[in-house]
């Protein structure tokens, strides 16, 4: 079993135990299609707030949130990403409800393979949900991404669907996802190549908003995938797991 299997297994785990049985009507947060490659688009920079995954422990642990949150919505980000997931991120639904509070655009972040899920993203106030392809071209889920799709929209939220291959792209594009993202981790084996999202941007055409994700530890990184024709970039580990999140997220932005 490789590493997205793994994550599969322990989604439906917490689908099946409730996990995601949420309440709420809090007020949405503003969509990241209001301003991904508009002329306005205040930042290019999207932090993920996640305090582990199988590739790294930022030795934080959740408790640090509010404080943390506070000094990120500060640093004015394009938008957040927060992990919902509690067991492999240390994440959690009620941090995507904070998030979601601070006026800017906020992703939930997530192993989706299940609508409790998209019904629990939109009950915390995130505009968008992030839906990976590799789970549907692997049969690892039974439903096609459009009909996931399809569910999303009918709360009224956005989707950002995932890719990390051609193939995928090409199948996430005959989709009617508003936003693509291309991912420089692959999920199976978790092997990073920053070079992932410059390297199908160079042969395929885009036909909507793109978010460069995982990878980018410096400037020169979003640089890099934003000549390549990323829209923004989508970075977690390196600010999580330096001693100053909001610091590090300030020199991504800045340089």
């Amino acid at each position: 079993m490789d590493e997205l299997s793994r994550l599969v297994a322990n989604a439906w785990t917490l689908v099946r135990e409730g996990y995601y049985a949420v309440e709420g009507t809090g007020e949405r947060s503003p969509s990241f299609l209001d301003v991904l490659g508009a002329a306005s688009q205040p930042c290019d920079v999207i932090p993920e707030i996640k305090y582990a995954s199988p590739t790294m422990s930022s030795g934080k642990t959740s408790e640090t949130f509010d404080g943390l949150l506070d000094g990120i919505v500060r640093a004015k980000p394009l938008g957040l990403s927060v992990l919902a997931e509690p067991r492999v991120f240390g994440g959690h639904v009620d941090l995507v409800r904070k998030a979601a509070s601070k006026g800017l655009p906020t992703l939930f972040k997530d192993i989706v393979v299940d609508r409790s899920q998209v019904a629990a993203a939109d009950a915390c106030g995130a505009s968008a949900v992030l839906l990976i392809q590799s789970l549907h071209s692997r049969g690892l889920v039974d439903e096609r991404p459009q009909r996931f799709i399809d569910a999303v929209h009918e709360r009224g939220l956005d989707v950002v669907l995932e890719v990390h291959t051609l193939e995928e792209w090409d199948a996430a594009a005959a989709t009617d996802a508003d936003i693509l993202g291309i991912n420089n981790r692959d999920l199976a084996t978790m092997h990073t190549d920053v070079g992932t999202t410059a390297a199908i941007l160079s042969v395929r055409r885009k036909d909507r908003p793109v978010i460069g994700m995982s990878g980018a530890e410096t400037r020169s990184d979003v640089d890099a995938m934003r000549r390549a024709g990323a829209d923004a970039v989508l970075i977690g580990t390196s600010i999580m797991a330096h001693p100053n999140p909001a610091r590090k997220l300030e020199e991504l932005i800045r340089g």
